[in-house]
């Protein structure tokens, strides 16, 4: 696999955009996905039945991915123009609230960048074991949208929180509180709301269930799309693009997720320019070099082909 310099792909004036930060998006974005989360417990809150609670559960649950979405973005540093600021808000409105740090986040994630796809890379092993047989696949699938994978997800974070050493700066019920003080305090207060506005049932209902669920469904099928069966002879495909209708965007891919190989790419890029980006590069002639799919449905079928 050989590497590409980003900077030699596009024009210095394109180069320029690309990097052009707007700080009011994520400010407006990260408002809209709370407020998106509110609507959807009031929709079951107001008029209960089946269909408003499975909605209730989907809506929740990639919001609260589109939340982790800009903790990745503020992990790039991507959030807002003032680093301090940019760390603030992505802790305390994106990360803490789903049980994330970007103090550990960030440092393991760029590791990941710096070593893309090889022996060094920790995300590796999400995509090595591709591809698997539709069987195999749909068992996850399962144990997804049954909690199980969710449960799994948690209980490692917390076996880990909880089996921290203190050293000399620190006893180890002070490294814990560290480390558990931002979620503990971020989920009572969303508990204080949803009881206030709704019923306390629906904290454990509507916010925590979605998290177990359809959340963990989310990861998976990112996961695969992003780096698993990409031909990997460059930096152009080793990371994959996969185009996304409308409503795949809403419900599993928000923020422009999906436009993972121009992410990896051009790192300093908003989330926003990304498709800009991608018009670049095509504009630019590189389009038969980079692996780009047409579809999620497209992704899976190639990765559950083993």
């Amino acid at each position: 696999m050989y590497s590409v310099n980003p900077s030699e792909l596009v024009t210095a004036e394109q180069l320029r955009k690309i990097k052009e930060k707007k700080d009011w998006i994520n400010i407006f974005s990260i408002l809209s996905n709370w407020v998106q989360i509110l609507v959807a417990i009031s929709l079951f809150y107001y008029f209960p039945s089946f269909l408003t609670f499975i909605l209730a559960i989907i809506v929740i649950g990639c919001r609260q991915f589109a939340l982790a979405v800009l903790a990745h973005e503020g992990a790039h540093n991507l959030l807002f123009k003032n680093p301090k600021i940019n760390d603030f808000i992505t802790q305390w409105f994106c990360s803490f609230p789903l049980f994330q740090d970007n103090r550990q986040y960030r440092p393991y994630h760029l590791k990941h960048h710096r070593f893309t796809e090889t022996s060094k890379d920790p995300d590796k092993v999400l995509s090595a074991p591709f591809p698997i047989k539709k069987i195999s696949f749909f068992r996850k699938v399962v144990r997804d949208l049954l909690g199980i994978t969710g449960l799994r997800r948690y209980r490692g974070s917390l076996i880990s929180i909880f089996s921290s050493r203190g050293d000399e700066n620190e006893t180890k019920q002070e490294k814990i509180w560290k480390k558990i003080s931002g979620f503990t305090i971020t989920n009572l207060i969303i508990l204080a709301v949803i009881s206030t506005l709704f019923h306390w049932s629906l904290f454990f209902l509507l916010w925590w269930l979605p998290s177990f669920t359809y959340y963990s469904l989310i990861i998976r099928i990112r996961n695969i799309a992003e780096h698993a069966v990409t031909p990997g002879l460059s930096d152009l495909d080793n990371t994959r693009t996969t185009k996304a209708s409308g409503l795949i965007k809403f419900f599993m891919v928000p923020h422009n997720v999906n436009y993972h190989l121009e992410h990896h790419l051009f790192t300093n890029c908003p989330w926003y320019n990304l498709p800009m980006v991608h018009d670049m590069l095509v504009k630019n002639g590189y389009l038969e070099k980079m692996c780009v799919e047409g579809s999620y449905l497209a992704v899976l079928n190639k990765a559950t082909s083993g």
